[in-house]
């Protein structure tokens, strides 16, 4: 098993504090020839969902045998476990709280371990506030040392996934879904896909109109410029997802939404 490995890292901790760099210093103490990439710092603080949704996407472009360490972790210090589990060649190691639930849903699992063995912590004496430093980072850099995740610990019965409602068909035909993500830009972005908008109509329909939360923002565009200065447009964004934005402002603001909000997609009756 190759012993250089990336390590990503996934947190709500900010940018201004040590606690990313600490870390990433556990992760080089013991894996030092590891690549220590930086996801994001930056999900709202205990924000499960969207860590989650920022995982669920960056996982695809990573090459197999990354390992990813997640913390956002509201529960730190409770009875809540920690995990390893594996996904599409992929390693992540995360607290038991839910943010594995986007990944569940579009990645086979391939296995998965409760992380029990304190061989593999920085000390036994763990902090009851940072498991992050304490456990998740020393034991992704033993994985990248080519640690076999079943010596972590044992298998578990089940684990914690969020309630995540699923666009649906409304009675009369609209497809309807909720922003899941409002990203730096301040754009609304929904869990309508591409994909289930050809897969319910046939196509990516040109007579779509969509709404938010009620509020008619109009047809899909391509892009930003394809609406005036300050005036709300949706589209597919790059994620393959129904998006909302203002171009050149925040939708957020202007359009006073956020997560789950309604967005609601219909076809227009045409003309005869």
């Amino acid at each position: 098993m190759p012993k250089q490995r990336i390590i990503t890292l996934l947190t709500d901790f900010g940018w201004s504090d040590p606690y990313s760099a600490e870390m990433k210093g556990v992760i080089l103490g013991i894996a030092p020839a590891a690549t220590v990439v930086d996801i994001t710092h930056d999900i709202p603080p205990g924000n499960i969902l969207a860590g989650a949704f920022v995982l669920r996407q960056v996982l695809p472009y990573f090459p197999p045998g990354t390992i990813h360490c997640v913390v956002v972790d509201p529960t730190v210090g409770t009875d809540r476990r920690i995990i390893a589990a594996k996904y599409a060649g992929q390693t992540i190691v995360f607290p038991d709280n839910g943010v594995i639930s986007l990944i569940e849903q579009d990645q086979p699992l391939e296995q998965i371990v409760v992380v029990r063995n304190q061989r593999y912590f920085l000390t036994p004496a763990t902090s009851p506030t940072f498991h992050g430093r304490d456990i998740i980072a020393p034991v992704a850099a033993h994985l990248a040392g080519g640690l076999a995740m079943d010596r972590l610990g044992p298998t578990p019965d089940k684990f914690k996934l969020l309630d995540v409602p699923a666009p649906y068909v409304d009675t009369d035909g609209s497809l309807i879904g909720r922003v899941i993500y409002v990203d730096h830009f301040g754009n609304l972005i929904s869990d309508i896909s591409a994909e289930l908008l050809q897969s319910t109509w046939g196509d990516e329909p040109a007579d779509v109109e969509v709404a938010l939360a009620g509020r008619k923002i109009g047809p899909l565009k391509v892009a930003y410029a394809f609406a005036e200065s300050g005036g709300p447009l949706a589209l597919i964004n790059s994620m393959s997802l129904v998006e909302v934005a203002v171009n050149g402002g925040r939708a957020c603001d202007v359009l006073a939404a956020g997560v789950d909000a309604e967005i609601r997609l219909s076809r227009q009756s045409r003309q005869t």
